[in-house]
C-alpha cells in the first residue's frame, strides 16, 4: 500500500464529529456557524490529543459515513418532532447500511448553565441601563416538540428568571397554542413593566423572525409596549463555543471510558463475526448474515422442512428501533426454510390520526379507514416490499376476528385460516426493548380487538397471565418458538435518550446482531432478559411464566458470554 493510500485510509477511519444544526447553507448565519465550528475544533484539539474532524451540517443532510466512529452533536436548542424523527431515522439508516460505523450522540439540554448564561447576557444587552429587577422576561420557543420539550422551555424560562432576577417571567410559543405568544403579550401588557423577549435559539431562524413580527405588530397596537425589547440571538457566542467543546470532549471521554471497561474477546472483536452459545434449551447468538441466522434457526425449527413458518412480528408503532423493521424482517425471511405467514393485530398506536370514534363500540364500522392505516404503516416503514419480495402472507388477526364474528374470549381466538397450518412452527419475533417486553409479551398483540387496555390489567402479574394464556392458545395449535432480535438495533431506555416514544426516551444500542432463540418461548425470553440486566428469579413477570409455561434453570443460571450484555 502506498503512503498516499495509507493516509487516505487513516483519514477515512478517523473519528468524525458532526454538529447538526437547524441552519441551512443558504442562511446568512451559516458562515458565522462555520467559523464557530473552526473555533470549536481548535479548542478541542488539546483536550482530545489530535486534530479532530469537526464538521457543521444540517439535520436533514446527515451525511453517509465512510465507516469508523461518528460522534453526533445535535445543536438545535428547540427540536421539533419532525427534526427529531428525521435525525433518528438517519442514524438508524447509517447503522443499518454500514455496520462497521459506530455512532455516538448526546441530546440538547436547553437548561445547561452555558446556554442560560449566553441567553441571559443577550437579554441584559438588549435592556441596556434598565435594571433587570424592574423588568419582565418572555421566553419564546417554537413549541413544535412534544410536551417534554415544551416543559424544558418552561424550565429554561425559570432558570433565566432566577439567574438574572427579573421581576416577572413567562413562556410562550409561536407554533403551539398553549400558550401562544400573542396571548402572552396581551397578559404581559397588563403589567406596568418593560419586557424583553428572549428566543430559545442560537440563531435568528424563521421561528425567531416570526416571533419578532408578532411582537412588532403588537407594539404598533399598544403604546405601552413600544419600548419593549427583543434580545438578539447569541449566534457564535463564546459561551456556546465552550458548550460545544464540553459536549464533544465529554462524548469522547465517555467512549474511551467504556472501551477501557469493556474487554471484547478476540473471536468477537472484528465486525461481522458471529458466535453461538447454548444455555439449556436456549441459544444466544451474534449473527451478521443469512447463513449465520439460518444456523441459529435450524436449532429450533424441525429438521423436516415445514409447509409454512408462522411469524408473529412486533408492529406496534412507528418509534424508531422499537418494531420489527424492514431490514430485520428481510434477513429473517431470507433465512427461513419455508414461506412465512406474518401475524399481527391492528392497534391504535399505528394510526396517523384523523378519525374520531369510540374504539370499543365503533371500530368495525370504520374498518375501511383502519385498513388504510395498515397499508400506510406497511408503506411508510418499507415493510410491504419485503413481504412482496418473499411472497409472505399477512394475516391480520383483528380483521379475521371481525370476519368470523367471534363473540368468545379474545385470548382464546385463533383465526380459522391458520388452522390448515396446524403443527407448523410459529416464531414469536420480539425486539430487545426491555427485560419483560419479549417473546411472551409479544403475543399480546394477538388479542384481536384493536383497543387492548382492559387486558393490561392493574399490574404486571395480570398482564403476564394474559400473555401466558395466549401462548397456551396458540401453543395448542402450533409449535411455538421464541426469537428475540437486536439484529440492527436494540432499545435501551434512558430519560436522556435521543429517541422518544409514548413510553419515554431511549437510545439505540450500536452493537447490532444479537438474538436469543429457543424451542418454546421461555428460554429465549430468560436469556434476553438477563442480557438486559434482569434477575429473572426475582421478577413478578417471570414468576408467572414459571408457573404457567415452565422453566429453564440452565438458561436462568448459566454464565453469559462476556459480550452478551446490552
Amino acid at each position: 500500500m502506498t503512503a498516499s493510500a495509507e493516509n487516505s485510509l487513516e483519514k477515512r477511519r478517523a473519528p468524525a464529529f458532526l454538529i447538526l444544526t437547524d441552519l441551512r447553507p443558504t442562511d446568512l448565519a451559516w458562515l458565522s456557524a462555520t467559523a464557530q465550528t473552526d473555533h470549536v475544533r481548535a479548542a478541542c484539539a488539546p483536550v482530545l490529543g489530535f486534530d479532530p474532524n469537526i464538521r457543521l451540517t444540517n439535520i436533514c443532510d446527515f451525511p453517509a459515513s465512510p465507516g469508523g466512529e461518528t460522534f453526533v452533536i445535535p445543536a438545535a436548542l428547540d427540536f421539533s418532532l419532525w427534526e427529531r424523527d428525521v435525525l433518528g431515522q438517519r442514524i438508524a439508516e447509517q447503522r443499518r447500511n454500514r455496520p462497521d460505523t459506530h455512532i455516538y450522540h448526546d441530546d440538547v439540554d436547553p437548561g445547561h448553565s452555558l446556554i442560560v448564561d449566553a441567553l441571559g447576557l443577550q437579554a441584559a444587552q438588549a435592556l441596556g441601563d434598565i435594571a433587570l429587577q424592574q423588568c419582565g422576561l418572555i421566553l419564546a420557543a417554537s413549541g413544535q416538540g412534544d410536551p417534554g420539550s415544551r416543559a424544558q422551555s418552561y424550565r429554561l424560562m425559570r432558570l433565566l428568571w432566577e439567574r438574572l432576577g427579573f421581576a416577572r417571567a413567562a413562556a410562550a410559543f409561536v407554533r403551539h397554542t398553549q400558550p401562544f405568544l400573542g396571548h402572552v403579550l396581551e397578559k404581559c401588557a397588563r403589567e406596568p413593566l418593560p419586557w424583553v423577549l428572549v428566543f430559545q435559539g442560537q440563531w435568528e431562524t424563521n421561528h425567531f423572525e416570526y416571533a419578532r413580527v408578532i411582537v412588532e405588530n403588537f407594539q404598533r397596537s399598544r403604546d405601552g409596549a413600544k419600548h419593549w425589547r427583543i434580545a438578539p440571538a447569541p449566534g457564535a457566542h463564546s459561551l456556546l463555543t465552550a458548550w460545544y467543546v464540553q459536549r464533544i470532549t465529554g462524548l469522547w471521554k465517555e467512549k474511551r471510558a467504556r472501551d477501557a471497561i469493556r474487554t471484547r474477546s478476540a473471536k468477537n472483536s472484528a465486525p461481522g463475526t458471529s458466535f453461538i452459545r447454548s444455555h439449556g434449551g436456549g441459544t444466544i447468538a451474534r449473527v451478521s448474515d443469512r447463513d449465520s441466522l439460518s444456523e441459529v434457526l435450524s436449532r429450533i425449527l424441525p429438521a423436516q422442512k415445514p409447509e409454512r413458518v408462522l411469524v408473529k412480528v412486533t408492529w406496534r408503532w412507528y418509534a424508531t428501533g422499537t418494531y420489527t423493521d424492514a431490514a430485520a424482517l428481510d434477513l429473517l425471511l431470507s433465512a427461513l426454510p419455508a414461506t412465512a405467514v406474518i401475524l399481527e393485530g391492528h392497534t391504535t398506536s399505528r394510526n396517523l390520526g384523523g378519525a374520531q370514534f369510540d374504539w370499543e363500540t365503533e371500530a368495525t364500522e370504520n374498518r375501511a379507514w383502519i385498513r388504510q392505516q395498515e397499508a400506510e404503516y406497511l408503506r411508510r416503514t418499507g415493510l410491504q416490499p419485503v413481504l412482496t419480495r418473499h411472497c409472505a402472507q399477512y394475516v391480520n388477526v383483528t380483521e379475521a376476528f371481525w370476519d368470523e364474528g367471534s363473540p368468545g374470549d379474545p385470548t382464546q381466538f385463533v383465526p380459522k385460516s391458520l388452522l390448515e397450518f396446524r403443527g407448523c412452527p410459529m416464531l414469536s419475533l420480539a425486539k430487545f426493548k426491555g427485560p419483560t417486553r419479549l417473546g411472551i409479551s409479544n403475543l399480546f398483540g394477538l388479542i384481536p380487538l384493536p383497543l387492548r387496555s382492559a387486558w393490561h390489567g392493574p399490574n404486571i402479574t395480570w398482564f403476564a397471565r394474559v400473555c401466558c394464556d395466549l401462548a397456551k392458545s396458540y401453543g395448542s395449535v402450533f409449535d411455538l418458538c421464541g426469537v428475540v432480535e437486536g439484529l440492527y438495533s436494540a432499545v435501551r431506555w434512558d430519560r436522556g435518550g435521543l429517541y422518544r416514544s409514548r413510553w419515554g426516551n431511549y437510545d439505540l444500542i450500536r452493537d447490532a446482531g444479537y438474538i436469543t432463540a429457543s424451542w418454546g418461548l421461555v428460554a429465549a425470553d430468560i436469556l434476553a432478559a438477563r442480557m438486559q440486566g434482569q434477575d429473572v428469579r426475582r421478577s413478578a413477570f417471570f414468576d408467572v411464566v414459571r408457573e404457567e409455561l415452565g422453566w429453564d434453570g440452565e438458561a436462568a443460571d448459566a454464565p453469559l458470554p462476556v459480550d452478551a450484555h446490552l
